[in-house]
């Protein structure tokens, strides 16, 4: 073989070489992309099925009608208010609604009551009735997602639970102590395996650092009492 073939086929060589490593980039970068379009495919998908749950996880517990919810009834018909009332839910989970009776309120949703009532008129009594509930007053469930605070501190009332508050940052919450407070004879009264069950503790102390704070529950209430002096 002369130079000049020699120079000829290694060239042709080089070249050979070199289309086959674009090829394999090409293919490469072809995987590659199918692989992103597969993950971005995959979190379509979850964004999709999360958006279907969203609804029913907006309407956890916390929504639930319960016993001793006072709810505010109005039943609209025909461009005029038929009815408003203020109804209790019993310790039955039953209120009375007008024109139809005894009705199971406890465990719904206030949408839920609301379709249930005006099935009921729309049936027998209103041509295309309109029912509006609220909740007027939280009965037993809402205390379960709050915490109270009594006694000598300046905002005394009923606050929402976050997670992770403490017996001191609820006072704090609450707008501090007020000057016949007496902080270190505080207690905490909750209920464990339905008895109630006090826990005291001298806040004092856990406002200097000498003893931990304690960590409160939904539903939990702390009594700050009145000074001796």
């Amino acid at each position: 073989m002369s130079m000049a073939q020699g120079t000829e086929a290694g060239i042709v060589r080089h070249i050979c070489l070199w289309k086959r490593s674009c090829l394999s980039r090409k293919t490469m970068g072809y995987r590659k992309t199918a692989r992103n379009d597969i993950a971005t495919a995959l979190l379509l998908g979850l964004f999709m099925v999360l958006i279907s749950f969203g609804p029913a996880w907006g309407q956890g517990k916390a929504n639930l009608i319960g016993p001793q919810d006072v709810l505010t009834l109005s039943i609209y018909a025909g461009g005029e208010e038929q009815q408003k009332m203020d109804l209790t839910v019993s310790n039955e989970d039953m209120i009375n609604a007008p024109f139809i009776g005894p009705i199971k309120a406890g465990g719904l949703t206030i949408s839920e009551l609301e379709a249930l009532i005006t099935g009921s008129l729309k049936r027998d009594y209103f041509v295309d009735p309109q029912v509006h509930i609220q909740i007027k007053e939280g009965g037993y469930k809402s205390l379960q997602f709050s915490v109270s605070i009594e006694g000598k501190v300046m905002k005394p009332g009923v606050y929402d639970y976050q997670r992770g508050i403490t017996a001191l940052n609820a006072c704090l919450m609450a707008g501090g102590f007020d000057k016949f407070a007496a902080p270190n004879r505080a207690r905490i009264i909750r209920e464990e395996d339905g008895k109630q069950v006090v826990v005291r503790i001298n806040l004092n102390d856990v406002k200097e650092g000498k003893i931990p704070d304690i960590e409160l529950e939904p539903g939990d209430i702390v009594v700050i009492p009145e000074s001796w002096l």
